[in-house]
């Protein structure tokens, strides 16, 4: 697990980065919106469904737009990494899974246990469940598994989740699915942050319904 030392490190790295780049060009090619507010550059961004602020000036710093909310050092460093790697090329239309990502499988357990995992164990008896708090967060519907659903998480990269609904002889089951393109947008440790971040906010919300 990262250190919390690491997790600045990298910020750190991604943030001097961005001072460097063509922010207008890395905007076009990310699907951020830009402007220019009191001498500095901003670009907005639709993560997870909400509108973040990456504000460029002499330091660099993410936040949500319209909330004092704190954005984690792990969402931030992602949204950077998102913009910094921003191509041109659409989606591929090929699913992988995260074990055919590009060094996907040395993660791959913890990937399991990050995000598949938790995802089974909340949704896999509840699959309607699944569908109404998917349906909440932006999903839309797709035919993979027996309820599958797909969730825009940034302007390019959208994630598939699919629960299979077991039976008197098997036990449910869960895929997670990305658009092959996902490997030149993102490091695969970020991947796998992704896909933990959207999970634990499904699960976040089947808790609000339940309760």
């Amino acid at each position: 697990m990262a250190r919390i030392d690491d997790y600045k490190e990298s910020f750190r790295l991604a943030t001097e980065a961005l001072k460097k780049a063509n922010l207008h060009r890395l905007a076009k090619l990310s699907g951020a919106i830009i402007e220019n507010k009191h001498g500095a550059t901003q670009l907005h961004l639709l993560f997870l469904g909400e509108s973040f602020v990456i504000r460029v000036d002499e330091q660099v710093d993410v936040h949500m737009e319209g909330t004092d909310n704190e954005v984690s050092l792990p969402a931030k460093i992602l949204i950077c990494h998102y913009l910094l790697n921003a191509l041109s090329e659409a989606d591929s239309g090929e699913l992988i899974t995260f074990r055919e990502i590009p060094d996907g499988h040395f993660y791959f357990d913890a990937f399991q246990r990050r995000a598949r995992d938790p995802f089974l164990a909340t949704f896999g008896q509840q699959p309607d469940l699944f569908r109404r708090c998917s349906q909440l967060l932006g999903g839309e519907s797709v035919g993979t598994g027996d309820v599958g659903m797909k969730f825009q998480v940034l302007p390019h990269i959208s994630i598939q989740l699919a629960l299979w609904e077991g039976d008197e002889e098997f036990p449910p089951e869960a895929s997670i699915l990305f658009d092959s393109s996902i490997e030149g947008r993102l490091p695969v440790e970020d991947i796998a942050v992704l896909t933990g971040m959207l999970i634990y906010r499904l699960m976040g919300i089947a808790r609000d319904q339940q309760g």
